[in-house]
Order: C-alpha cells, then sequence, then structure tokens
C-alpha cells in the first residue's frame, strides 16, 4: 500500500480494497465509523437498551458511503465529512413495541443489496460485528463473503491526514488544560475526586460541552502503581500526584501525563523527575520517519536504566482510538512514517511513589511535532 504520492485515508481504503479483494467494506465500530464518516457516538452512556447499534457505514468499491443511523442520532449531521447518504432506522418507540433490531437489519440489508453484488466479499472489522448482523447478511445474501480486514485496516489508521491530526490537537488540548488546573487547585486537604471535578470542570468549560476521557489521577504510594480512577484519599504534604489525560473530543482521544508534588521533593525524587523528563525528550529525539517503533521504546529504557525502569508500553498510537499502532514496545518492528501520532510515557516507579511523564507527538518528514504544549512541572 506504500506510494509515493500522498493520498487520503479514503483513497487508502480503496488501495485496500483492491489489495485484499473485497467489493466493500461493513463498518461496526464507533472508531472506524468516525474516521471514515465523521459521526461520533458518545459512549459515555453506554449500549442504548433502545439500539442494535447506533450507526453502521456500508462503503462500496467505488467509495460511495452509506450510513444508516438510530432515530434518536438525528443529531450529528454537523459532524459528517463530505457526501454521506444517510438512512435512519426506529430505535426508541412508545406506541407499539420496540423492534429496533428487525428495523436496523432491513434497512441495512436493503443498503448492501441496492448495489446488487451477484457475489461479493464485503471486508469487515470482525471484533466489532454483532452475529445477529452476520445471520441476517448470510439469510439475505448466501453468495456474499465477509472477511476480516482489522490487521490491514489498522496499519491504514495509524497513518493520520492533517484533518484529523488537526482533531487529535484540539482533543489534546484539552489535556494541557486538564494538567495545568492540577497544579492550580492541588493542595494539601482536598481529596483526588475533588481535585478532578476542579480539573474535568476546567477542561468542559473549555470544549463547551461533555467530555468523555481516561483518567489516571492518584497521590502518595498510589503513584508507584501507576494510576487508576480518583477515589476519596486526601492528599498530605509532600504528596505526588500523578494525573494521566486521555479527552475524547468529538471522537478523536489526546493525552498527556505529569507528576508533581504538593511540597518539596527530596533530592532523590527531584533526580528520578528530572531523568524521566530526559527519557522523555529522549524518545522524542528519537522519533522519525523510517524508525522501528521498539527502537524509540529502547532509547528511553536505556535512558532510565541506572535508575530502574517501567513495567508498560513506552508509548502508542492514537487517534479514533485512544490505543492503536504503533505501540512503542520492545517487540514492535513497525517503521514510523510521517502522519503517525504517537504517545510517549516513559516512567520510574519505586516502593512507595512513582513518576510518568507523557507527550503527545506527530511524526512529520523530518522528525516529530510536538502536539501537547503542557510543560511539565514537579512543582507548583
Amino acid at each position: 500500500m506504500s506510494t509515493n504520492k500522498k493520498i487520503n485515508r479514503f483513497e487508502k481504503l480503496q488501495l485496500l480494497a483492491e489489495s485484499s479483494g473485497v467489493d466493500g467494506f461493513l463498518f461496526t465500530s464507533p472508531a472506524s465509523i468516525k474516521c471514515f464518516s465523521g459521526y461520533y457516538f458518545n459512549f459515555e452512556t453506554g449500549p442504548s437498551p433502545f439500539q442494535l447499534l447506533p450507526a453502521a457505514l456500508f462503503i462500496s468499491l467505488q467509495g460511495k458511503r452509506s450510513l444508516l443511523l438510530a432515530d434518536s442520532e438525528t443529531d450529528k449531521g454537523n459532524l459528517l465529512q463530505g457526501d454521506v447518504e444517510l438512512s435512519f432506522y426506529d430505535s426508541y418507540v412508545y406506541e407499539n413495541p420496540l423492534h429496533f433490531e428487525e428495523d436496523f437489519l432491513l434497512k441495512l440489508t436493503t443498503i448492501i443489496g441496492s448495489h446488487r453484488y451477484p457475489k461479493a466479499m464485503i471486508g469487515i472489522e470482525k471484533n466489532s460485528f454483532p452475529f445477529s448482523l452476520y445471520e441476517a447478511i448470510n439469510n439475505q445474501f448466501p453468495t456474499i463473503k465477509l472477511s476480516d480486514i482489522t490487521a490491514s485496516l489498522s496499519y491504514l489508521k495509524a497513518i493520520k491526514d492533517e484533518d484529523e491530526i488537526e482533531l487529535i490537537r484540539q482533543a489534546a488540548h484539552l489535556a494541557d488544560i486538564g494538567q495545568a488546573a492540577v497544579l492550580k487547585y492541588a493542595a494539601e486537604g482536598i481529596t483526588e475526586l475533588g481535585l478532578f471535578s476542579k480539573v474535568r470542570l476546567e477542561m468542559e468549560m473549555a470544549a463547551g460541552t461533555r467530555v468523555p476521557m481516561m483518567t489516571d489521577l492518584v497521590s502518595g504510594a498510589e503513584t508507584a502503581s501507576g494510576g487508576r480512577n480518583p477515589g476519596y484519599r486526601i492528599i498530605q504534604k509532600n504528596d505526588l500526584i500523578l494525573s494521566d489525560f486521555t479527552p475524547c473530543l468529538n471522537g478523536y482521544w489526546g493525552d498527556s501525563c505529569n507528576t508533581m508534588i504538593v511540597g518539596t521533593p527530596t533530592d532523590q525524587q527531584q533526580k528520578v523527575f528530572t531523568l524521566v523528563k530526559g527519557a522523555l525528550e529522549t524518545g522524542i529525539a528519537a522519533i522519525r520517519p523510517g524508525v522501528e517503533a521498539r527502537s524509540v521504546d529502547l532509547a528511553m529504557r536505556k535512558h532510565l536504566a541506572e535508575e530502574g525502569n517501567f513495567g508498560h508500553h513506552g508509548g502508542h498510537g492514537v487517534g479514533t482510538v485512544y490505543h492503536e499502532e504503533p505501540r512503542i514496545v520492545p517487540y514492535n518492528t513497525m517503521i514510523l512514517e510521517p502522519g503517525m501520532v504517537i504517545a510517549l510515557e516513559p516512567a520510574i516507579y519505586k516502593n512507595d511513589w512513582g513518576i510518568r511523564l507523557e507527550h503527545l507527538v506527530a511524526v512529520t518528514e523530518q522528525g516529530c511535532d510536538v502536539i501537547t504544549k503542557f510543560q511539565h512541572s514537579f512543582e507548583q
């Protein structure tokens, strides 16, 4: 799929269709639907009791995009990218019994049937494909075969278009705001949850909307664990606070981590903070087109070797999923390419405290561009 001409993700998808022998794609994962249509489902509410799926996207070999939405999702039209044909199925009703599954399957098989393939191979992501949908296609179109294209699609999506990188920048800006708010509000006597409520308020006021996010916000000895959701623990003098924010804004994720202290660090803590910051800078310097993902991981671990190391990935790709390719791990030989967006997060964890720092970067033709702008600070 490699080419010297810069092509967008829709053109890459057509090349993927040709190379994998499929005649179209049927996407049912929120991440791929966002990537190829613009539609975004706020997943914080969880699975709906009134929907089979909030959406399904069918893309023909010619690139025609047909998006089937639950009728309760009609307010998402402003997020759509380009020419997307919309259809709706009945989800929530109250005057008659719920038949959303039947209506969804009927509308979707009608969309597929309109392309009049006597025989076809349709690319799907197996792990997000409902069995009821598999049965319906198999019964309605016995000559159509389904082919799992997850692996090829993950590589395609790892290289972002400029509009995607801009959306990631917007999400990353919220992470920056969150880190600045931790420094602003952290104090003795406040609980982790109380601190997070202030931080989240600033992030959502900046976004102008509710923002789903993954969060580590821990204090004291819990920083040695790498993190968890904030709890009722009261922050004490000289506690470390580890804050890792991964906000999702309109379907694209940001990511940032800082570790600070409420009080005065010991000499060893200051040394480790400086060392981890140096490892992060080393990782950033190692990122450029043509290098293997594992070499970036190795560079950071080598920098930290004198003081210890961390028992998790050195980084990961970010996009419509908060953790995607390229994984910055010791085994990954994937070659970095311009357009990849990567979070780097080296750390050192001691017995009763730990320090992790993280930046989000975009691979460029010359090296990389740091997307998160927050300057890591150990002291307020």
